[in-house]
């Protein structure tokens, strides 16, 4: 193994860096050689880095020859698996009712093994994708609570969601029984279906991840944001959310906040809440993500209410807040609590709040940052809980091993 460490290789953080390196070099290199994969995309982006920074590297590393398909808008960030680009639909209808047809035409001539489905929609092509492709497994992958997500649409009619929510349920589960085997991402989400087979596959942090974090990694004195907020948002959590910066400012006069992933129509919501030094930045490239977090003390991640869809849910910026070693001030939400106990993680190395007030997150952050002022470096022991228990790799090994599964190959890994 390569000595990338450095003199690191002699800390608690460098040991566990080596171990992890060690779990993906050791086993069997290539137990998917010659196994042709189609991760399939109806509405996500092809470079999802679920789909293509995690599973298609990780399969392609285990020999796979893998295909993603989906829509590619922003390009590929030094791309090194092969991607066929489906124009962008022009609509909801569309991609609900016609994407999942264009996105398997596109394929219709290609040979596969795997088919890897990732959106609820792409359940209906499964009765004639099987037919097509008659000797070939199917795999749904199951990132959130569908139905239950769509309780909170803003474009359904209010006395509509409660009706349209049940017969979505029931779909979903009918049709994902087309399916070889389900993936979800948490226990609980996997857990919902009717399916024998399923696996769960948690959307933990890569080791490239924690290397890139690591090399621009510096004390938390020395980092320029006080506060980091990562990811999409409603408009009512991007108000609960610029509420909450707004106190932190007034609790902490001087602060420096950023929030990441902010389209143009949240920018709109936020801009006249938010204070002067609060920096807002749109979409960034998956790699570029560790960087961003590593300049920044206090990762926030906030869910005002426990709506349905999160009771399953497990939100991952906590855990690449940990990977880039900084202090978490979150929601309280069931999978993640029982991620953490699991993890051993300190209680008091992470505020979770349940049902808090925007004062309640903001006086947390505070409390954090007087901590770091006083010398101390919390992010430290989240960094090293990351990445002793909460790897992207050792989830990829339990996908690679239901592919084995799913095609009577010999589990050698």
């Amino acid at each position: 193994m390569s000595n990338f460490l450095g003199d690191k290789a002699h800390t608690t953080e460098g040991r566990l860096q080596a171990q992890a390196v060690e779990r993906v070099e050791q086993p069997c290199a290539r137990p998917l050689a010659g196994v042709r994969v189609l991760l399939v995309t109806s509405g996500h982006e092809a470079t999802d880095a679920r789909i293509y920074a995690k599973q298609a590297y990780s399969l392609q590393n285990f020999g796979a020859n893998v295909t993603v398909v989906g829509k590619l808008e922003h390009g590929i960030y030094g791309g090194a698996v092969e991607v066929i680009a489906m124009r962008k639909p022009t609509s909801r209808l569309v991609r609900f009712l016609w994407q999942p047809w264009r996105c398997l035409w596109a394929v219709r001539h290609r040979h596969a093994d795997i088919i890897h489905v990732h959106d609820a929609e792409m359940l209906v092509t499964l009765p004639l994708a099987k037919l097509w492709w008659s000797g070939c497994k199917f795999v749904y992958d199951v990132h959130e609570d569908f139905a239950n997500l769509l309780l909170i649409r803003d474009w359904l009619p209010t006395w509509v969601k409660p009706p349209v929510r049940t017969l979505t349920d029931i779909i979903e589960k009918t049709l994902a029984l087309f399916a070889d085997a389900v993936v979800g991402v948490t226990g609980p989400l996997a857990e919902k279906f009717w399916n024998r087979q399923k696996v769960v596959v948690h959307n933990y942090v890569s080791q490239e991840f924690f290397d890139l974090a690591r090399k621009v990694s510096r004390p938390p004195q020395q980092r320029e944001f006080d506060v980091v907020h990562l990811g999409t948002l409603s408009s009512d959590r991007a108000i609960f959310l610029a509420d909450t910066i707004a106190e932190f400012h007034r609790l902490y006069p001087g602060a420096r906040s950023l929030v990441v992933g902010v389209s143009p129509d949240i920018e709109k919501i936020m801009r006249p809440r938010i204070p002067e030094h609060c920096v807002l930045f749109g979409r960034k490239v998956y790699r570029e993500v560790p960087e961003l977090l590593s300049r920044s003390r206090v990762g926030l991640d906030i869910h005002p209410l426990l709506a349905p869809h999160l009771e399953v849910a497990l939100p991952v910026k906590v855990v690449e807040y940990m990977a880039a070693g900084c202090a978490v001030v979150t929601s309280a939400m069931p999978v993640l609590t029982r991620i953490l106990t699991d993890a051993r993680i300190d209680p008091d190395s992470i505020t979770v709040i349940e049902s808090g007030r925007p004062h309640d997150y903001a006086k947390a952050i505070l409390r954090w940052i007087e901590i770091i002022q006083e010398g101390a470096d919390p992010g430290a022991k989240l960094r090293e809980a990351a990445l002793r228990c909460m790897t992207w790799e050792g989830e990829a090994t339990r996908l690679v091993k239901l592919y084995l599964q799913l095609l009577n190959k010999p589990c050698v890994i």
